[in-house]
C-alpha cells in the first residue's frame, strides 16, 4: 500500500509484509534550500520490523529503473533483532548515473526529510486554504497543488510547466496557460505571474503562441493573462503585458483575414475561421470550433482588460474584431449542425466531421474530449441551444462513463471539466458531484491522489503520465468552482457543495479565497438537525460584487424558511439560497443564520430562539 506522508506531502510511503517482517519504505526528493536550480537528490529509507522472537538477517537490494542506466543493484544485509527493527538509508543523485546511489546515516535522512516537510507545508498553506468534512478531499487538493509545482522546471529565468512524466515531459501551451489560471483561482498570484511571463518567452516573432499543442494554446494564454489581471487588479502589470498581448490579437485577426470572403453567398462554413493545428494528437491543419472559441474569447477578454486600463482605442478595435469573429463562429455552427438518429449534432470540425466519423458518431473518444474543452471556454452561454447539442451528444451518445469523458474504453477525467462547468452553471449539481467523486475513485491514485490522463475502467491501469499537470489543474479548478465562483457581477458561494457536507455537526472552512472582487473567507457550520446552518462570511471589499448568493442545499432536501443577517430577519431568500446585496463600504464580517424548516413531528424554532441558541 502506498500513501503520502501526512496525507498530502510529496513523500511517498509504501508498506508491506514479508515473512513476518513489516517493511516501510519512505522516499522523497530534496535539493539545497529546496531550489529548482540546485542538484536534485532522492532519499530512500527502508525500515524493517521483525514480528518474530528470533533475529533475522535480511538482504536488501536497491534497484533502479530503467535498468540500462544503473545496471548494478546496491546491496545491503540487515540484521533485525527479534521484536526489533533496523533500517538503511540511501541518497540517489538525479539524473541517474552509474554511481548515483550511496548509503547515508539516519541523521542526514531525518534532516532532509524535515526540510522537505517544512518547505512543502509552507507552500501548501499559503493562498486559498480549504477544509471540508472529508479528509481525503482536504489531502487531495493539497496534493494536487504539490504535484503541479513538481511539474514546473526552471531553465535560467524561465519557468516551464511541463505536462507530466513519461512521454509527457514537455510543455503544452494550452495546459500550461490553464495551470496559471488555476493558480490565480487558488490565490497564488505571484506564481501565476512568473509562469505567465515565462510562457510569453515562447511567443514567436509574428505573435503566435504555439507550444507543442495547437491553436488553443494561443487563446488560452490570452484568457489566462486577462484572468490574472481580473483577479489581481494589477493595472501596472497589464500595461507591461499589453504589447505582446496586442501582438497575439493581431495574429488572430490576420489569420481570420486569410479565410474571410466578402462576395460568397452563402458563405463557406469555414468563413472567417482559422485553419491551424487543433491539438497535440492531430497536427494536420483544420478548422476546429474548440480552437476558434478560445481565440475569440481571448480577443474579447483582452478588449475588456485594455478598457479597464484606459487603452480605449485598442479596446474598441478588438471589440469590433471579436464581435465579427463571434458572429462568424455562430453562423458556422448553425450551418454545420445536422440531424442524426433524431438528435441535432454539432461537429467540432465543421467542414470534415472528422471527430464524429472517427467514433462512428458516438459522443466519446476524441469528439467527447474536444467537445468538453470547447464547453470549457464558456464561449457559449450555458443554456444556449448549441451548448445543449454538445451536452446531449456527451450524455446520450455514450460520451461519458460515470460522469467522465470516455476514451479508448477508459476514462479521461480531466478533459471533462468543461462539461462539469456547464452542468454547474445550469444548476445540474448532481452530475458535477458524480464526476467529482468518480475522479477521486478513477482519475488518480486512491491514496496518493496523483492524477493521470487516461485510466482503464476495468483494470484501473493508468497511462504513464503521472503527475499529470492538466489533471491537477482541472481538479483544482473544479473544486474551487464547487465552493465558490463568479457569475458576471455576482459571487456564488456553496453552489456545488455536496449535501453530505451540510449534515449536522459538519464544518466547511475556506480562507483567503481569491475572487475577481477581492479575497473572501467563509465558514459554514451545520446544525441542520436542529433547524439551522450558520455562515460566517468575510466578504470581498476590493471591488464588491453586485450581490452574494449563498447556496445551502440541506442534506434532507428541505427548503429555507427564514434567514437572519446581523441579527435581523431578511426576506431575500428562496428555496435553498440567500441573496445579499453587498454594502460596498462595509468591510465588517457578515454573520448569516439560516433556519431550515423541519418536517414530521419537528417544529421550526422562532427567530428569538435561534438568536439565543435555544432549542
Amino acid at each position: 500500500m502506498k500513501h503520502l506522508l501526512q496525507g498530502y506531502l510529496p513523500v511517498v510511503v509504501a508498506e508491506w509484509n514479508h515473512e513476518r517482517l513489516a517493511c516501510r519504505e519512505t522516499i522523497f526528493g530534496w535539493s539545497e534550500a529546496m531550489s529548482p536550480e540546485k542538484e536534485l537528490y532522492a532519499y530512500c529509507r527502508l525500515r524493517v520490523s521483525n514480528q518474530a522472537a528470533r533475529e533475522k538477517e535480511v538482504s536488501i537490494a536497491l534497484r533502479f529503473a530503467p535498468a540500462d542506466v544503473v545496471k548494478k543493484s546496491l546491496r545491503k544485509d540487515l540484521r533485525v533483532a527479534g521484536r526489533g527493527a533496523a533500517e538503511v538509508c540511501f541518497r540517489i543523485a538525479l539524473p541517474l548515473q552509474a554511481a548515483s546511489a550511496s548509503e547515508v546515516d539516519a541523521g542526514e535522512f531525518e534532516q532532509r526529510l524535515d526540510e522537505v516537510k517544512r518547505s512543502w507545508a509552507a507552500i501548501v498553506n499559503s493562498g486559498m486554504v480549504v477544509h471540508t468534512p472529508e479528509a481525503r478531499v482536504n489531502d487531495a487538493c493539497r496534493a494536487w497543488l504539490v504535484y503541479n509545482y513538481l511539474d514546473v522546471d526552471k531553465k535560467g529565468k524561465v519557468y516551464e510547466p511541463h505536462d507530466g512524466a513519461g512521454f509527457y515531459e514537455q510543455v503544452y501551451g494550452y495546459s500550461a496557460a490553464l495551470y496559471c489560471h488555476a493558480l490565480d483561482l487558488w490565490g497564488r498570484h505571484e506564481d501565476s505571474r512568473r509562469y505567465l511571463e515565462s510562457l510569453l518567452t515562447f511567443l514567436r516573432p509574428d505573435g503566435l503562441f504555439f507550444v507543442n499543442y495547437g491553436l488553443p494554446d494561443h487563446g488560452a494564454l490570452l484568457f489566462a493573462l486577462c484572468e490574472h489581471h481580473r483577479m489581481t487588479g494589477d493595472d501596472a502589470w497589464l500595461r507591461k503585458m499589453a504589447p505582446p498581448m496586442l501582438k497575439m490579437c493581431d495574429w488572430i485577426i490576420a489569420q481570420r483575414r486569410l479565410s474571410t470572403t466578402t462576395t460568397a453567398d452563402p458563405k463557406p462554413v469555414t468563413d472567417g475561421l482559422i485553419r491551424f493545428t487543433p491539438y497535440a494528437d492531430y497536427q494536420d491543419r483544420t478548422v476546429d470550433y474548440y480552437a476558434d472559441a478560445y481565440c475569440c474569447i481571448g480577443l474579447e477578454h483582452t478588449a475588456t482588460a485594455l478598457q479597464a486600463i484606459g487603452m480605449q482605442n485598442e479596446a474598441r478595435r478588438l471589440t469590433t474584431e471579436a464581435t465579427a469573429y463571434r458572429s462568424d463562429i455562430l453562423r458556422s455552427m448553425d450551418a454545420a449542425a445536422f440531424e442524426r438518429d433524431g438528435m441535432r449534432l454539432l461537429p467540432m470540425e465543421p467542414d470534415t466531421h472528422r471527430l464524429l466519423k472517427s467514433t462512428n458518431y458516438k459522443g466519446g473518444g476524441y469528439y467527447g474530449l474536444v467537445a468538453s474543452m470547447f464547453l470549457e471556454s464558456e464561449f457559449l452561454p450555458a443554456a444556449d441551444e448549441r451548448a445543449r447539442w454538445v451536452v446531449d451528444a456527451l450524455e446520450r451518445r455514450r460520451g461519458l462513463i460515470m460522469g467522465m469523458c470516455e476514451f479508448d474504453d477508459g476514462v479521461d477525467h480531466a478533459y471533462t471539466y468543461g462539461y462539469w462547468l456547464n452542468c454547474l452553471r445550469r444548476d445540474d449539481v448532481r452530475r458535477v458531484l458524480l464526476g467529482f467523486y468518480a475522479t477521486l475513485a478513477y482519475g488518480m491514485g486512491r491514496d496518493t491522489y496523483c492524477g493521470v490522463e487516461v485510466t482503464q475502467i476495468m483494470t484501473g491501469e493508468p497511462t504513464p503520465t503521472t503527475p499529470h499537470l492538466y489533471s491537477g489543474t482541472q481538479q483544482l479548478r473544479l473544486l474551487r468552482m464547487m465552493l465558490l465562483r463568479e457569475e458576471g457581477e455576482r459571487l456564488l458561494i456553496g453552489h456545488g457543495i455536496p449535501q453530505a457536507w451540510l449534515k449536522s455537526g459538519k464544518r466547511i472552512e475556506v480562507r483567503n479565497a481569491a475572487t475577481a472582487f477581492g479575497p473572501v473567507s467563509f465558514v459554514i457550520e451545520s446544525a441542520a438537525g436542529a433547524g439551522d446552518i450558520r455562515v460566517q462570511l468575510d466578504p470581498p471589499v476590493v471591488r464588491p460584487p453586485a450581490s452574494i448568493e449563498i447556496r445551502l442545499r440541506h442534506p434532507a432536501g428541505r427548503r429555507l424558511t427564514g434567514a437572519i443577517v446581523n441579527g435581523k430577519p431578511v426576506a431575500a431568500f428562496a428555496d435553498d439560497a440567500l441573496r445579499l446585496a453587498t454594502a460596498r463600504s462595509n468591510a465588517d464580517p457578515i454573520v448569516l443564520l439560516m433556519d431550515v424548516l423541519k418536517t414530521g413531528h419537528g417544529t421550526r424554532r422562532t427567530e428569538a430562539q435561534i438568536l439565543t441558541g435555544q432549542t
